[in-house]
């Protein structure tokens, strides 16, 4: 057996990143009610498809998805989403709604309008009752479109063997359908694109519910089948046939190892007895249920045990509970006339005899008060909850619109002259809800006519709006602009400095080069270090070579292999600031180049751009040359003296 499973849904929280759900699942053949305070819109459209209800109830669709458009996270993609068979209720109804406060006062339901969980609990028991309007989205009508599942590709002699191919493959397929929706007596029409060799492709508009068409979606090669049903251009709403009601039962309850169970209809007449030591509480539930609807939910003890309690929840029943425990005498001479197989069958029994005849009086009197044609069960329900008998009569007979006719009602013998009396108040009743409904539909005029003026004003301030909107953007727009005028004249700006300073520096460039060609400056190859990384990076980026005079920002650092690698390129001479060490001082003398400080000689730098005087780097080369000299005549003579002294001394061991 299948379950019956209504979910009722209320919106719990709404924000920018999305809404979120109070959701109720009420699971009448098992008995029990699952809550879940919130959950999103995706989880509940998964949780919808995983268990398949009968009913998604909600007492505004709308909180469902927005009502503009049919695309992502509206009412229509949500209806989308249903399974075939589940319905969507509105509880307050769709052409004349009601507040769901008084919907649910009126069948004793009570919750608080401030908790979306109560809301959501609320709308499935509403709708359980048969309380509501079904939304209809879906035509009875189907579309069954056959074309083709890829492109054709490029033109030449194989794409037409192909498309021929093709075509000829979808109007084998649309026969087959055509087949298939004959055998099956289903009507259709039917329009085709034709193409060369076949059909390019092939629409059925079938006057049948999806359902009813045993043709899936798919592709198979080169053909693609979309089954959809064809949707309503606007929703529409249907009045929900009233859920069939089961009768009404009085249970009694023996929990323990072994668990008895006694069900009585409202007259008393025993339905089942039985008993079960492998029984779980949700097979019990569902044996309760498949009886039919508890109204009473009976101990023979007290206090009452608390599995009996949550039967009692489960089921939202009236709980029994005697004054004090049921001695075992009395429950003896309560069950005598009825056969059971143990003292759990007994008990069980007794506790729901024990309910019965608490309320035997009360169920006799409205058996005598009801007329015919109205659900006794019903009315000594309503009575249990609350209600009194005349109430719970009167709003079954308006429901039902029970008005028999003056002359059926003369032919009935031995009648009642209380529910004559009453039928006249009934009568009388009618005419003014009759005044009401006229006076209803006038307020009802009214308002269609508040409506549309309402209707005109919203329109009114959309354009409004939109018309600011477009202001804002302009001046949104305006402001980017000027924000990027203001960025590039900074850039110009910019550019233009950088290029009054290339044109400076190339004056300047120019001025040296005049001076060099005149013969008054020569030029110095700058380099940052006195290292060999520092002058192989000058070497690849402008080059050093034979004669050139170099500048070194930093002398420190260098040695004696640096002083050969310059020798070895054979430069002119190196000024140099800081302080050279002494090996390398003496490197350069000794390979005869000339090292001098950058304060002896007048040098200008701009940049990486040096230039010596001509003048004064000739005077000082020299006296470089002079001084070299010397040095090296003091050299050769000292040379000459240790040869002599050398010599002397190998004659001395001669002649020793």
């Amino acid at each position: 057996m299948s379950d019956r499973v209504i979910l009722g849904v209320d919106l719990a929280r709404r924000s920018k990143c999305g809404r979120s759900y109070a959701v109720v699942v009420l699971n009448e053949t098992r008995g029990t009610v699952e809550r879940f305070p919130s959950i999103s819109r995706f989880r509940l459209i998964r949780m919808i498809k995983r268990l398949k209800p009968e009913i998604v109830a909600s007492d505004n669709i709308y909180e469902l998805g927005n009502d503009k458009g049919r695309g992502d996270g509206s009412l229509a993609e949500f209806l989308r989403e249903l399974p075939s068979r589940t319905k969507l209720v509105q509880v307050t109804g769709g052409v004349r709604r009601q507040p769901l406060n008084r919907l649910a006062k009126r069948l004793r339901i009570t919750f608080n309008r401030f908790n979306p969980l109560d809301e959501a609990n609320a709308c499935a028991l509403l709708a359980r009752d048969g309380v509501g309007d079904e939304v209809l989205f879906f035509r009875d009508k189907t579309q069954i479109k056959v074309s083709r599942a890829r492109s054709l590709g490029k033109g030449g002699w194989s794409q037409k063997r192909y498309g021929r191919r093709v075509h000829a493959a979808v109007k084998e397929r649309t026969e087959e359908i055509k087949d298939i929706l004959r055998e099956s007596g289903l009507k259709y029409e039917l329009s085709v694109k034709k193409g060369f060799g076949g059909y390019v492709s092939a629409i059925f508009l079938v006057d049948a519910k999806r359902d009813d068409i045993h043709i899936s979606s798919g592709r198979s090669g080169d053909v693609q089948v979309k089954v959809s049903p064809l949707e309503r251009e606007r929703i529409e709403f249907v009045q929900q046939r009233n859920s069939p009601r089961r009768r009404y039962i009085i249970v009694g309850i023996d929990p323990g190892t072994t668990t008895g169970v006694a069900i009585l209809d409202l007259n008393g007449n025993l339905i089942e007895l039985s008993s079960s030591r492998t029984r779980t509480p949700a097979e019990l539930i569902e044996t309760i249920a498949e009886a039919g609807r508890p109204l009473i939910v009976a101990s023979d003890v007290k206090p009452v045990p608390s599995g009996v309690d949550k039967i009692k929840r489960a089921f939202n029943a009236i709980l029994h509970e005697p004054q004090e425990s049921l001695a075992v005498d009395i429950k003896i001479a309560l069950t005598k006339s009825f056969e059971y197989r143990n003292d759990h069958e007994r008990d069980a029994l007794a506790a729901a005899l024990d309910a019965y005849n608490s309320h035997k009086a009360k169920f006799k009197q409205i058996e005598k008060k009801t007329p015919p044609g109205v659900d006794v069960d019903e009315v000594k329900a309503r009575v249990l909850r609350g209600s009194k008998i005349d109430a719970a009569i009167s709003s079954l007979l308006t429901d039902k619109r029970v008005d028999k006719p003056v002359s059926d009602r003369v032919e009935e013998e031995k009648v009642d002259e209380k529910v004559v009396e009453l039928r006249s108040d009934l009568k009388s009743a009618y005419e003014r809800i009759d005044l009401l409904k006229k006076y209803i539909e006038e307020l009802e005029l009214k308002i269609r006519d508040k409506e549309t003026e309402i209707e005109d004003l919203r329109a009114e301030i959309r354009m409004i709006l939109s018309h600011e909107r477009r202001m804002a953007l302009r001046s949104k727009e305006l402001k980017r602009r000027d924000s990027e005028i203001k960025r590039l004249k900074r850039v110009i700006w910019e550019l233009k400095e950088e290029n009054k300073m290339l044109l400076s520096r190339i004056e300047h460039l120019k001025s040296v080069r005049k001076q060099e060609m005149r013969g008054e400056r020569l030029p110095l190859k700058v380099i940052d270090s006195f290292n060999r990384n520092a002058i192989m990076r000058s070497m690849e980026e402008y080059g050093i070579r034979k004669g050139d005079i170099l500048l070194f920002k930093d002398a420190s650092g260098g040695g004696e292999s640096t002083v050969r690698m310059l020798g070895e390129i054979g430069i002119k001479a190196v000024v140099y600031l800081g302080e050279m060490s002494h090996m390398a001082a003496d490197a350069f003398i000794e390979l005869g180049i000339p090292a001098f400080r950058a304060d002896e000689l007048s040098i200008k730098m701009s940049d990486e751009i040096a230039v010596v005087d001509a003048k004064l780097f000739e005077m000082k080369m020299e006296e470089w040359r002079k001084e070299y000299g010397l040095l090296m005549k003091k050299q050769r003579e000292r040379w000459v003296e240790e040869l002599v002294d050398q010599y002397r001394m190998e004659r001395e061991r001669e002649n020793r």
